[in-house]
This record gives C-alpha cells, structure tokens and sequence, in this order.
C-alpha cells in the first residue's frame, strides 16, 4: 500500500479548499433549485415548484400556479411544456378536499389562503414576482382559477381550460388594468357555452380575453399542445416581444391554411388565427389583412352556406348564455335539432346535432338535480360514486354540494 503525502495545511491551500467548497455548494443549490416541494398539514399531497431554467437570483420571475382535474395530482408538466422551462415558475397546486369545489365563498376562501401562503413564500424565499402571479387550471383546476381570480385583484390574469365561469364571487370587482385571460375549450365539450360565458362575463370587467377552440375535442386538452397558448405564456412574460418571431409564424401559418384544399377548412383556420396572441400583438393592419380573406372566402357557395348557419346557431348559444333551466333546455334541443335539419350538409348542422345531443343531457342532469334536492329535503342519501377525469358532469347523487346555477361543476 502507498502512502501518498498529506498536503500542506498552508493558509493558501485552505483558501483554495474554502473557495471550492462554496463553488460545490453554489452549484449544488443551483441544481436543487430547480424543483421543489411545499408542504402544508391541511394536504394529502405536496405542492410541486419547478424553476425556470434560466432562473437568476438576481431577478423577480413571473409564476403560474396550475390546478390539476378531478382526481389527478400536483403537476407543472402542461405549463412546462409551453413555457419551455424557462421564465416562469410553475407551482402545480391541489385541493384541500377531493370532488367537486363546494358550493360557498367560506370554502374558496380557504383554497385562497394556501395559494397565497404558497406565493408569499416563492417571493421571499426565490424572488417570484408577486405581482405577476398567474392561476391556470384544467377542468375542476379552470373553475378553480376561474374563482381566485374573481377573489384577489392581485392576481395578474388566468388559463382557464375545459371551464368557464359560474358567479360564486357574488359582485365580481372591475379590473384596474387589461387583465389577460385565455380561455381554451373543446368544441364539443358540453363546458363550452360555459367558457362562452366567461367572454361574456369578463370582457366587461376589463379583462383582454383570449379563446382558443378545440375544433374535435370534448373535455380533452390537445394532445400537441396549444400553440396559442405558448403565444400567450410568451407575451405575458416578455410584453416587449420582438414582432419579427410574430411576423414570421403568421406567414408561416397563412402558407399552411392556403395549402388547405377544403375551402370550409380555409375559413375555420382563418378564424381561429383571428383569435391568436401574436395577431393581436400586430395590430390592425395584419388584422384587416386576415378579415379580408375571411371576406372572400365568403363569398363562395359552400363557406357561405357556413356562414348563414353560423349565424343562427349563435342566436341559439347567446339565448342559452342566459341561463340554464329545465324548461329552456327542453326548448333549445328542439331548436338545436331544427338548425341541424335546416342546413343539412354543412359542419354547422354536425356541430348543432352535438348541441342537440348535449342539452338533452343537461336536462336529464337538471331532472336528477331535482331528485337529489328531494332525497336531501326527505335525509336519504345513496352513497357517492367516484368521478373520471374525462367526464364533466359530476356523477350524481353526491354529498357534496355543488355550485350553484352550474351544473356542469366538477
């Protein structure tokens, strides 16, 4: 065995031990630092925190704290994925209790002070931004961001997919600024006049409300993402986005709608761009551009046969905005299937079929509504049932209260 010489405990030798211990250390922390978890008593699971890969101490960072859906776990993997881990704290939140968000402000207010003991915490202790905290949430998580933003005017703006908007918050307050909302919702998702509801609900408020739909889905996020979305996420957290990268994706996508031979196709396409972040971020002129086109494409046959369709079929979804009701229901699935016989041969006839279909079934939800407020008022409860997360009518009966005038509440 060889002895190799102990080093000399010289003050220079010590200064270079020192130096690279804090060297280790500094870069252990790093490491450490992007993720971790917060632990509260009154939760099952622990709230998880991803950092930004480009995190600097330096620097407050912008945050979105995302609910997950009935019966999922904390999860920062969706907003990651459009964030691209960079510039952005995802905080992935959960519930104090499981099914459906009970009915009363008492209880948001509890939901509340975790979200808050959870942020002031990140701004002490990592230097996020307080004041540019976002809520997002899919499914239960959207009707939950939904709610925070209602209750704290600090909140800087939300995503709220596969939700949309129930009045728990009694006398909702008017925003002091253009509060950015993007909504995001399956078209045939029977939530989707409820995320209408929410353009209806916040626009006079002074929110900037941004909607993306979901042409083929139901209560599902897209599988590829949102491109919107990562749109959205970008401008919030770089306000002074270069306009070329924008410039750059609207030609890159009008080469790909011109290429579509389905001119229905071209027009839908066309819409949805309308509605796109970095075609709001160029102004009027691309705008006017875009409308343009939309023009022309009306003008032909079988896109303005879509278009007179399109039109009656909102008369029908702005009367349901007003309210749901058994009898109004009953109406509208009588009315839905008339536009769908009307105009056979265009997508809107599929699409008002869907509806028809979807009113039917929230008229059978009212009917077992109605049974479950008798069972209550006679004490006679059958065991809850559990709930998928690809469902977005609670299964029924349940102890729980839901909110009310919604239904469709998970």
């Amino acid at each position: 065995m060889i002895n190799a010489p102990c080093p000399r405990l010289t003050s220079s030798y010590l200064a270079q031990m020192r130096a690279l211990l804090i060297l280790l250390a500094s870069s252990a922390g790093l490491c450490a630092a992007k993720r971790t978890e917060l632990g509260f008593p009154q939760l099952k699971e622990r709230i998880q925190v991803a950092f930004p890969e480009n995190y600097d101490s330096a620097k407050k960072w912008p945050a979105v704290f995302y609910y997950h859906g009935t019966g999922g776990k904390p999860t920062t993997e969706l907003m990651q994925g459009h964030t691209g881990n960079k510039d952005w704290f995802v905080v992935g939140m959960t519930y104090l209790q499981g099914g459906n968000i009970p009915a009363t402000a008492e209880y948001i207010e509890k939901e509340f002070q975790i979200f808050k003991s959870a942020r002031k915490y990140l701004a002490g202790k990592w230097n996020l931004d307080p004041r540019r905290t976002y809520v997002a949430g899919f499914s239960k998580g959207g009707w939950m961001s939904g709610f925070l933003l209602q209750r704290d005017p600090t909140i800087a703006g939300a995503i709220i997919l596969g939700a949309g908007h129930n009045n728990l918050i009694r006398k909702p307050y008017k925003f002091r600024t253009k509060k950015p909302i993007f909504l995001g919702i399956g078209r045939k998702d029977p939530i989707y006049p409820f995320a209408l509801r929410a353009l209806v609900h916040y626009r006079p408020l002074g929110a900037q409300t941004t909607i993306e739909t979901w042409h083929e889905l139901g209560h599902r996020f897209p599988s590829d993402g949102s491109q919107p979305l990562r749109q959205w996420l970008t401008l919030q957290a770089h306000p002074g986005t270069n306009h070329q990268a924008a410039t750059k994706w609207i030609e890159e996508r009008l080469d790909e709608i011109k290429g579509k031979p389905n001119l229905v196709d071209q027009w839908v396409a066309l819409r949805d761009l309308e509605e796109t972040p970095y075609l709001r971020l160029l102004g009027e002129k691309w705008k006017e551009k875009i409308q343009n086109q939309i023009v022309d494409l009306e003008k032909g046959g079988r896109v303005s046969a879509e278009t007179t369709a399109l039109e009656e079929h909102r008369l029908l979804l702005r009367k349901e905005l007003k309210g749901h009701s058994l009898p109004l229901c009953q109406q509208l699935a009588g009315n839905y299937l008339e536009l769908s016989e009307k105009h056979t041969g265009t997508r809107q006839a599929e699409i008002a079929l869907l509806d028809h279909e979807r009113i039917k079934q929230l008229a059978k939800h009212f009917k077992e509504q109605v049974k479950i407020a008798k069972d209550k008022k006679d004490n006679t409860f059958p065991p809850a049932t559990g709930e998928e997360e690809d469902h977005p009518f609670p299964k029924l009966p349940t102890r729980l209260p839901v909110i009310p005038r919604n239904p469709l509440i998970r």
